[in-house]
């Protein structure tokens, strides 16, 4: 284990950058096309198997200047066939990325499942979108990857962009989202990425607890796939802890937002009948906003004043947030799990139990400690060592085991 008290040197210049770009998500990505028909599969029963691609088109990837080495990238939003926690078949949308330049590196490039993190809930809040209107607040890293001359692949999940409602921390939908999103980018006509590239999965946020899904269903679910290792940043690995963490936080905002994801995976949950008429009322008022509004409008509420019956006591609810765990099963590649001391969003402790539950299956796992104060800036602060250890798996360099 490796305890880093303070940020990276290149932090606050990557800090720098993105403040800008980062205020004014919601209010970008709107401006977007929202009866786009392109996220919209083909009528009928859905028959596509996992990660085959249903429509594909050119789009842009867009970024501010960043200091960083500029490159040029193709780029495409894609339709892909995927499959929701209870598997039907779904349709899920996404973005493809691949450098211009042939891969300098031996062997095929190298593939990144970037799973990204919150986004919102709203058709306009979809990754794709953001990607393409340069107000991915994510994008700074996503093109430190790509300067590696790896492709990148992002999924926007279930039901952002798509039909239905976004399953937003529905940890098994997510992490097979992510890997068919792999499986897409392989099959995609004119990307050129090999079907026995080495593949490498980096999540933060929700996107940690979609990266450890991922990377403990691939070995059943995707095991055709020559995954190296898995990238996990201050997951939302227990929902129960994260819920009340949250309780009368700043961040409330994302705790009422997973129980519109978990309502949308699972129809049958209780949810408005629980709830007080203002809660009702916020229920109605966040259904389709995006991060920078969750993060704005609902903090400092909590569960009790706007339910009329604990949700948590409920054998229903207790049950589908326990179901979303990560660390139920065993990944068959080395993990990195790093969390900070100073998460002001999601409790410290839900990443060390993580590491103890993955430790307990035999996973290899290398754990990182941080004192770098908020969620969201300890994302960048650990961006260039994450980007570092999955080089490390792709080069097959030996692994760090903290267990």
């Amino acid at each position: 284990m490796r305890f880093l008290r303070t940020a990276v040197p290149t932090f606050a210049a990557l800090l720098a950058t993105l403040i800008p770009t980062a205020a004014t998500p919601a209010a970008a990505v709107e401006s977007g096309d929202l009866a786009d028909a392109f996220y919209t599969p083909p009528s009928g029963e859905l028959t596509v198997q996992p990660g085959e691609v249903i429509q594909s088109r050119t789009a842009e990837f867009r970024i501010e200047p960043t200091g960083l080495i500029d490159q040029r990238v193709h780029s495409w939003q894609v339709l892909y066939g995927s499959a929701d926690a209870d598997g039907r078949r779904i349709a899920v949308s996404g973005t493809v990325l691949v450098p211009e330049a042939p891969y300098a590196g031996p062997g095929p490039r190298p593939v990144v499942a970037h799973a990204i993190g919150t986004h919102g809930l709203g058709d306009r809040c979809a990754p794709s979108r953001a990607l393409a209107d340069g107000t991915q607040y994510e994008s700074v890293v996503i093109k430190s990857m790509l300067a590696r001359g790896w492709a990148v692949v992002v999924t926007d999940y279930q039901g952002l962009g798509t039909p239905g409602g976004h399953s937003y921390v529905n940890g098994r939908a997510e992490g097979q989202a992510v890997l068919d999103s792999v499986r897409a980018a392989k099959r995609l006509p004119g990307a050129g990425i090999a079907s026995d590239a080495p593949v490498v999965i980096a999540g933060y946020s929700q996107g940690g607890q979609a990266a450890s899904w991922a990377a403990e269903l691939q070995p059943t679910y995707a095991p055709e796939l020559n995954l190296r290792g898995a990238s996990v940043g201050a997951p939302a690995a227990d929902l129960l802890l994260v819920a009340q963490g949250v309780d009368g936080s700043p961040a409330f905002g994302f705790g009422l937002t997973a129980a519109v994801g978990l309502k949308h995976a699972y129809p049958e949950l209780p949810l408005e009948e629980l709830l007080t008429d203002h809660g009702r009322e916020l229920l109605a008022d966040i259904a389709d906003d995006c991060t920078m509004e969750i993060a704005a409008k609902y903090g400092m509420h909590s569960w009790d004043r706007l339910t009329t019956e604990d949700p948590f006591a409920r054998a229903d609810w207790r049950g589908r947030l326990t179901e979303q765990r990560a660390g139920q099963h065993r990944p068959a590649v080395p993990v990195r799990l790093y969390h900070s001391r100073l998460d002001d969003v999601i409790p410290y402790r839900a990443g060390t139990e993580l590491k103890d539950r993955l430790c307990g299956l035999g996973t290899s796992v290398d754990w990182d400690t941080y004192l770098v104060p908020t969620h969201i800036a300890t994302f960048y602060a650990a961006a260039p060592a994450t980007v570092d250890w999955l080089a490390d798996r792709i080069e097959g360099r030996p692994v760090v085991n903290d267990c």
